[in-house]
């Protein structure tokens, strides 16, 4: 990519070597097989870990703050997972499933020593960053193995099982916690044995003869992909409001269960009852929103699609943080889950519009290692934020960082005609 890229030229990357239909449909089932898996994990990260913590151990804010932000610690290493690649000569996908590998034996050790509160938030953390460490890898595989005008909404279909897979294991162990709490060791297995299947699908991913282009033959620096951010000015103002974006709705985020469940906020929710708001319902929205923002995602324009997405996190922080109500907690929890079914597609494949195809895993791990920043930062300014202020300080602090990524995507969006658009 030229040093000055014209503006708008993102929305039409250059050309690439369509897939075949075979390697268009393997790797579509094993994305799907892989969904379910990740779906069971994703509760982990958005009930189970910190209900577990509080319930089980009566953890404080540093551990739950670590807990959630070892996922981000993934995030800001996948940066480093790309010259890895490169360096060893492994094929993306092979490197993927060694770390989904990690990642479930991390979990077996949290699950085998249930009475530990340190080897719990040890293994739950590997587990976490295992999770994280391959997204780079799967942006390029993914595309290289589905097509420009189909992309959106094949991924979109595997989110929408990812989806329903996370809602039914949330209800179950929800449902199995209340009857004997004790049994939380299982729950923590199942995502041990998802992680297992994780690396299978990861195996199991189709190569075309040009999958690996975005991951050279020679060794290349750990910090090479970083040059993208200033030789591309659309990247960077995007990785700009996306960081103002994720920095408010992150820090929200981290105490979305946490709100419920803990008795310093006056609410002393059941775990079934936490697992629908937190759980069941968000996914339930995503499930039904999902092939909507997936089409969308392939014909709108990216900056308007991410002004909406935008707006609805903030609708929602503002509903579920400033009330007691539970209608308005529900509310909150709805927009959420309508949200996310739309951030989800474009967090991992906006950079597919703006990137070369040979560069995309590069875009991706820059994307994603700014997010593992920012994901970091979030559980801890949102525990310690609360600890020392209160609830509404957070709603205002996540409102105000909303509304800066807002501003700096505005003038972006006026810019850009409509014409433009895909």
């Amino acid at each position: 990519m030229a040093r000055h890229a014209v503006f708008f030229s993102f929305m039409n990357p250059g050309a690439s070597i369509e897939p075949s239909p075979e390697i268009v449909s393997r790797t579509f089932r094993v994305e799907m097989v892989r969904a379910v898996a990740a779906g069971w994990m994703e509760t982990a990260m958005a009930t189970f870990a910190i209900l577990i913590a509080v319930r089980a151990f009566d953890s404080g804010p540093t551990a739950k703050a670590i807990l959630l932000g070892s996922y981000a610690v993934g995030m800001i290493g996948s940066l480093f997972v790309v010259p890895l690649a490169a360096n060893t000569g492994w094929r993306v996908n092979r490197l993927a499933g060694a770390i989904a590998l990690v990642s479930s034996l991390g979990f077996c050790v949290a699950a085998l020593f249930p009475k530990s509160e340190g080897l719990f938030v040890i293994g739950m953390c590997v587990g976490f960053v295992g999770m994280a460490l391959p997204l780079p890898l799967q942006t390029q595989y993914l595309r290289e193995n589905f097509p420009d005008a189909r992309r959106g909404r094949l991924f979109s279909r595997t989110l929408l099982v990812r989806a329903s897979s996370s809602m039914a294991f949330a209800a179950l162990g929800g449902w199995l916690l209340d009857l004997h709490f004790d049994w939380f060791p299982w729950i923590i297995a199942a995502f041990a044995v998802a992680a297992m299947v994780s690396a299978i699908c990861y195996w199991s991913v189709p190569r075309l003869p040009a999958t690996d282009r975005g991951i050279p033959s020679r060794r290349v620096a750990l910090f090479r992909a970083m040059r993208w951010i200033r030789l591309d000015r659309p990247f960077r103002l995007v990785l700009l409001s996306a960081m103002a974006m994720g920095t408010g709705v992150l820090t929200a985020n981290a105490l979305r269960v946490d709100y419920l469940v803990n008795p310093q906020h006056g609410l002393v929710y059941d775990a079934k009852l936490v697992a629908f708001i937190t759980g069941i319902l968000p996914s339930a929205i995503r499930v039904l929103s999902t092939l909507w923002w997936g089409n969308w995602f392939d014909r709108a324009d990216f900056f308007r699609l991410r002004i909406l997405v935008n707006v609805l996190f903030g609708v929602a922080i503002a509903l579920y943080f400033s009330t007691s109500w539970l209608w308005a907690i529900v509310a909150g929890a709805v927009l959420f889950g309508f949200a996310r079914g739309g951030g989800e597609i474009l967090w991992n494949l906006w950079v597919t519009k703006l990137a070369e195809p040979e560069h995309v895993g590069e875009y991706m791990s820059v994307h994603t290692f700014l997010t593992g920043l920012r994901a970091l930062a979030g559980p801890f300014i949102g525990f310690y934020l609360v600890a020392f202020s209160s609830v509404k300080a957070l709603t205002v602090f996540s409102l105000f960082f909303v509304s800066v990524a807002l501003m700096i995507l505005w003038p972006l969006v006026r810019r850009r005609p409509v014409s433009a658009s895909r």
